[in-house]
C-alpha cells in the first residue's frame, strides 16, 4: 500500500492513518521512552488502537501524544516570551499593547475592560507575577497521565466521536456528544476538530482556571516534583483527592517522569520524510 506524508514549513508532518504513523515512527527511529521527539502531528487517533494489546496501546498512545503536547507547549513558551518582552518595554506600540491585553485577558490575568498600558508600576508588577504562574508550559508527564486517565489510553468513544481527550463539556448544553448515562442534567461532551485542539483547550484550562491554582504554585516552586503537582487536581474530578492518586500511579507505573526532559527535535529530524512523496510498505 502507499502512504502520503504531509509536510509543513515548520518541520511538522501530518500523519493521516495508522499505517503512516507506524511507518514514520520506524523511519525516524522514534522509540518508546525517547526524549528527543520528532514533530509528528495527527488529527485523530486511529481506531486500530482498539485492537492493540495493552502494552502496545500504551506505547503507541504515548508516542503519538508527546509530539502534540510538546508542540502546544512550544506555542505557550513563545507566547510567554513575547508577553514578557512587551511588558518590559517602556513604550510598547499599539500592536504590542493589544497583544498584552488580549493575552492577559485570555489567561484571566486582567478583566476584559482593563488596559495594562494605563496601569502603574505596582499593578504591572502584579501582572508580571500572575503571568509568570499562568503563561507556562504543562509538564509532559502531567499532560500524558491525565490524557491516559481521561481517555482510557485513547479508547474512549469521546475520542473517536469528538477528538476529546480530557472530558471537556460543551458550553451549550444542547450541543456536543451525549454521555451514555445522560440524565437530562448532564452536560454534553465538547467536540473538537482535532486532537491538537483538545490539548490546546486543556492546557489553557489548567493555566487560567482558579481551581488549579495549587497546581500552578507547585509547578512554579517545585518544577521537578510531579507528586506535588498532581495534588493540585483535586477539583478536576468528582473523585477529589483520589484523582491525584490515580495520576501518581500512572506516572510511576509507566515511568512518565522521564518525559520531564522530553523536547522537540529540530526539523532536521523529520527531513528524511520530506523526500518521501510516496512510501511503499511491503
Amino acid at each position: 500500500f502507499i502512504l502520503n506524508f504531509s509536510f509543513s514549513l515548520y518541520g511538522e508532518f501530518l500523519l493521516n492513518s495508522y499505517d503512516e504513523i507506524e511507518a514514520a515512527h520506524k523511519l525516524l527511529h522514534y522509540k518508546w521512552k525517547s526524549i528527543k521527539i520528532p514533530r509528528l502531528v495527527i488529527e485523530k487517533i486511529p481506531e486500530e488502537i482498539l485492537d492493540m494489546s495493552p502494552a502496545k496501546r500504551i506505547r503507541f498512545f504515548v508516542k503519538t501524544m508527546l509530539p502534540l503536547i510538546l508542540l502546544e507547549n512550544e506555542k505557550i513558551e513563545q507566547e510567554r516570551e513575547t508577553f514578557f518582552a512587551y511588558l518590559e518595554k517602556e513604550s510598547p506600540n499599539e500592536e504590542e499593547k493589544t497583544f498584552l491585553n488580549e493575552t492577559a485577558y485570555k489567561y484571566r490575568i486582567i478583566g476584559s475592560n482593563e488596559d495594562i498600558s494605563e496601569m502603574d508600576e505596582a499593578q504591572k508588577k502584579n501582572i508580571y507575577t500572575a503571568a509568570d504562574y499562568k503563561i507556562k508550559a504543562i509538564p509532559p508527564p502531567i499532560a500524558l497521565s491525565m490524557a491516559a486517565l481521561e481517555s482510557g489510553w485513547g479508547t474512549s468513544r469521546f475520542v473517536f466521536e469528538g477528538n476529546n481527550l480530557f472530558g471537556h463539556v460543551a458550553r451549550n448544553p444542547s450541543e456536543g456528544i451525549q454521555p451514555a448515562n445522560w440524565t437530562g442534567k448532564t452536560r454534553n461532551i465538547m467536540i473538537f476538530e482535532s486532537i491538537r485542539e483538545s490539548i490546546s483547550v486543556y492546557m489553557l484550562n489548567l493555566n487560567r482556571n482558579r481551581a488549579y491554582n495549587r497546581f500552578r504554585i507547585a509547578r512554579k516552586h517545585t518544577p521537578n516534583n510531579l507528586i506535588n503537582m498532581t495534588k493540585g487536581f483535586h477539583l478536576y474530578s468528582i473523585i477529589g483527592d483520589e484523582y491525584a492518586g490515580r495520576l501518581q500511579f500512572i506516572i510511576s507505573r509507566y515511568g512518565f517522569a522521564t518525559y520531564l526532559h522530553a523536547e522537540l527535535d529540530d526539523e532536521r529530524r523529520t527531513a528524511p520524510l520530506k523526500t518521501l512523496k510516496q512510501v511503499h510498505i511491503h
